[in-house]
């Protein structure tokens, strides 16, 4: 039996190839997100101290909180005069605390 079908062109099989090869090239991509994404699953960031245990010291009370950017500013009052807490938004670290001096 000899079939009748013209052979294919050149640019046809350089674009078949082509394919292929993307095809193939999404398939690892595919793979790659998945092998990542079961590596990376059991990797935690550990737990970091709750607010209550940096903020506010013993005797303070908490007056107002701001939001900028990625820091979170609090104004706390106390016994010892007001005082401003910077946090960070995404780890809730204590980054620093500035004692606010009444009068001139």
């Amino acid at each position: 039996m000899v079939s009748n079908a013209p052979a294919p062109s050149p640019g046809y099989r350089g674009a078949l190839a082509l394919v292929i090869f993307l095809g193939a090239l999404c398939m690892m991509a595919v793979g790659a997100l998945i092998a990542g994404a079961f590596l990376g699953a059991g990797r935690r960031d550990g737990a970091g101290t709750p607010y209550s245990a940096t903020v506010p010291a013993a005797g303070q009370r908490l007056e107002s909180a701001d939001i900028e950017g990625n820091r979170i500013l609090l104004r706390l009052s106390g016994p010892d005069g007001q005082e401003l807490a910077i946090l960070d938004v995404n780890t809730g670290r204590l980054i620093g605390r500035i004692k606010v001096q009444a009068g001139p």
